[in-house]
């Protein structure tokens, strides 16, 4: 039998066994790092410990960052510790510190941790620090990492270790994973987040089979004998699950384990447990969007193509057709323009309940974009079938909608294509079924028309635009404006990006939303964007010249012009010709390009990577958001659409995905920018996540490069004033 004495030694050592949760920590790091919300609660939590945690730039000396607890004790905010030099805060052996990191930094692995009692020297009394340091490499760089404890009182105490161990069993505790040590499948012991996690109460795990930290029984024997099997190798384990908790409500939790002693799992094991339920639902919200639109929740364009390959395959084999209903709201733009976004946002949501009321469950009903939506009738018998159902769809527009106290009455305008009559591929169905809505809407609005081979107004605008697109180069119709991106952390310029517009000399302004889409159906994008890859270059060039400083002009790339032009000809010629350099050039691309994935598209990604360029992809998190091709792709930053950006500050789903995109992007060491950025409360809130920079109406709206130029030049102003210059 065990004295008392070894009983009281054999708990402590349990205790102290808990705290090598540390070093397992690191060990456990770089799997967790895809764990966006674990790192930002890491943060918090090192700002909320009593130990001083600092970062120091080598072989500079400069302080990287600081937490809280530093700053407290220096009297200042930890923004004001940054920059300043490490030499300057008033510690002890500053200098010999910096020696022995500035030696360490020159090995290239197995950085020594170096400890010591050092000081603060203040007014009111020597604060003594037990202060640990070495150096850590970050993705290339070396940085000094100092933690240090303030040890004043415990320094006259006899009972150190005592102390330590309370301490430690209180940051313990206080971790934001659950921790436990498991022996022979059974829970030795384990840190009161671990119970928090399973809604049980202080003690209740303790002495328990391992089973209660998993789904069931049959999962945990699978789980442990995966588990012994790699930890035996020394390797560690990770697995997610769907767990209950006491309480019977589910969450998703990732389980991961490594052996105290390798080879000997059984003996003594760290297992934990992380509630990831958060990131669940935002990696389900990514998926759903692809999918989907952002506003109304329809799918989009991609699903209803989708739907429509199967009821194909179905209509041929039973001899029934399919309608393409092309919805547009009557007169959509006045109510927007007159009671502003939200309101307009509201109304099409409401609009888009109200046909999913009087539609079938068996069709697909579609937002495309702005006020055009796109229904999909599967299974009809004859073209004459389809009256009661389109006059239905017209009549339940008769009601007006009550929209944040306004009183809004809406007509639509209904186009029809039919299958196979009208044609068999997707796109050509949707486009007959759109040029039969303009025939809706110059028969005054609130009707439907079906396809008639001889509707040319569409056809003839189309020609008339393709043609002008043949000569507006030639007559000098085009121009660029360009919209400044700003730094969020500083708010100097960062860059501009180029966007294009065109003069007809006839039809005025056309927006490119109309042009550009004809242009790469006809080819016509790879000569277009060849000219504004040149003009682009020259301009940024030109600012240059005229003593701005060096920033990138970000220029957009058509999947068109990426797939069939000289892409790598045209860069190199725009750079030459203009004598930019490379790096500050960045080439917009677009998800679409990227997804294919194939091994031409990545050796082209690969070559433009060579010229020096920068690589960013426009609008991402719109359709095809995926950490695959960004695995592969050697791109610099991810541009995350406008339509997660503009309800940012009032929309939960929105903020969790833009935090999910920077931190994941942070991960992978990529830069953000936010487009559509219009009120200061969105952009604190893309600061408080760590976006690096943004461009929207709040700094400017895209502007000619003359007028641009005249905002940026140094004599004229140092930094930007927040606002909408436009």
């Amino acid at each position: 039998m065990r004295s008392e004495p070894e009983d009281e030694r054999q708990a402590q050592r349990e205790r102290i066994i808990g705290l090598g949760e540390r070093s397992f920590r690191k060990s456990y790091y770089p799997q967790l790092r895809v764990n966006m919300a674990r790192l930002e609660r890491f943060r918090t939590l090192l700002d909320q410990t009593s130990d001083l945690v600092l970062m120091v730039t080598l072989p500079g000396g400069t302080i990287e960052d600081a937490n809280l607890a530093l700053a407290q004790l220096l009297g200042e905010p930890p923004e004001k510790l940054i920059g300043r030099a490490f030499k300057e805060i008033g510690l002890s052996r500053t200098a010999a510190i910096l020696r022995i990191l500035r030696r360490d930094m020159k090995k290239t692995q197995d950085y020594p941790n170096h400890t010591g009692i050092t000081c603060f020297e203040q007014a009111k009394g020597t604060i003594w620090i037990d202060l640990s340091f070495r150096v850590a490499q970050v993705e290339g760089q070396r940085f000094g990492i100092l933690v240090g404890r303030d040890v004043t009182e415990r320094k006259h105490r006899e009972e150190i270790m005592s102390a330590l161990l309370a301490e430690n069993q209180a940051i313990l505790n206080n971790a934001i994973v659950g921790i436990a040590l498991v022996r022979n499948r059974n829970i030795a012991t384990c840190n009161r987040r671990m119970e928090e996690i399973y809604g049980l109460a202080p003690g209740e795990l303790a002495g328990r089979s391992a089973a209660a930290l998993c789904p069931s029984q049959e999962d945990f024997e699978a789980f442990s004998e995966q588990v012994d099997e790699v930890l035996a190798e020394g390797g560690s384990f990770s697995s997610t699950h769907r767990v209950a908790r006491q309480d019977g409500g589910m969450f998703w939790a990732e389980i991961t384990a490594h052996a105290l002693e390798p080879g000997r799992p059984w003996a003594g094991a760290v297992w934990i447990v992380h509630d990831i339920t958060g990131r669940k639902k935002a990696e389900e919200r990514v998926q759903f969007l692809a999918y989907h639109d952002v506003l109304t929740g329809l799918p989009n364009r991609l699903l209803v193509q989708e739907h429509f390959s199967t009821a194909k395959a179905i209509a041929s084999r039973s001899g029934t057709r399919i309608a393409l209903v092309f919805i547009d709201l009557d007169k959509f733009k006045t109510i927007n323009d007159s009671l502003g976004h939200q309101v307009g946002d509201a109304l099409l949501c409401s609009v888009a309940a109200r046909l999913l009321e009087n539609v079938r469950q068996s069709d697909t009903l579609c937002r495309q974009g702005g006020d055009e939506f796109l229904l999909m009738l599967p299974a009809v018998g004859e073209v004459g079938d389809l009256g009661p159902l389109l006059s239905k769809l017209i009549g339940c527009f008769a009601e007006p909608f009550l929209i944040e106290g306004h009183e809004l009455s809406t007509t639509v305008s209904l186009g029809v294509a039919v299958y196979p009559e009208d044609g068999e591929a997707f796109d050509a169905l949707r486009q007959k079924a759109d040029l039969a809505m303009y025939q809706a809407k110059d028969a005054g609005r609130n009707t439907y028309r079906y396809f008639d081979p001889d509707m040319t107004r569409e056809a003839l605008e189309q020609m008339q635009i393709r043609n002008g697109l043949h000569r507006a180069l030639e007559r000098r119709e085009f121009s660029l404006h360009f919209q400044p991106q700003v730094e969020i952390s500083s708010g100097r310029h960062t860059g501009a990006e180029a966007l294009l517009r065109w003069r007809h000399g006839e039809m005025g302004n056309i927006s490119p939303a109309r042009f550009i889409p004809i242009a790469e159906d006809s080819g016509l994008i790879v000569q277009i964007g060849a000219w504004v890859l040149h003009e682009a270059c020259m301009q940024c060039a030109r600012w240059q010249r005229e003593g701005l400083e060096p920033f990138t002009v970000a220029v957009n790339l058509s999947a068109i012009q990426f797939r069939r032009g000289d892409l790598e000809q045209s860069v190199i010629g725009a750079l030459n010709t203009s004598g930019l350099d490379p790096a500050l050039l960045e080439l917009e691309l677009t998800e679409s390009i990227l997804i294919t994935g194939t091994d031409e598209v990545l050796a082209k990604v690969r070559r433009l990577k060579h010229l020096g360029v920068r690589l960013s992809i426009d609008d991402f998190g719109t359709g095809y958001s995926s950490l695959a091709y960004l695995k592969r792709f050697a791109v610099d930053r991810l541009k995350i659409d406008q339509s997660f950006v503009r309800n940012l500050a009032h929309d939960p789903e929105d903020a969790a995905i833009v935090r999910a995109i920077v931190q994941m992007a942070r991960s992978l060491g990529l830069t953000t920018i936010a487009e559509g950025v219009e009120d200061e409360q969105t952009l604190a809130q893309l600061r408080i996540y760590g976006c690096t920079e943004a461009q929207g109406y709040l700094f400017s709206k895209p502007l000619p490069a003359e007028d641009l130029g005249r905002i940026l030049l140094p004599a004229r102003t140092q930094e930007i004033t927040l606002g909408n210059d436009g």
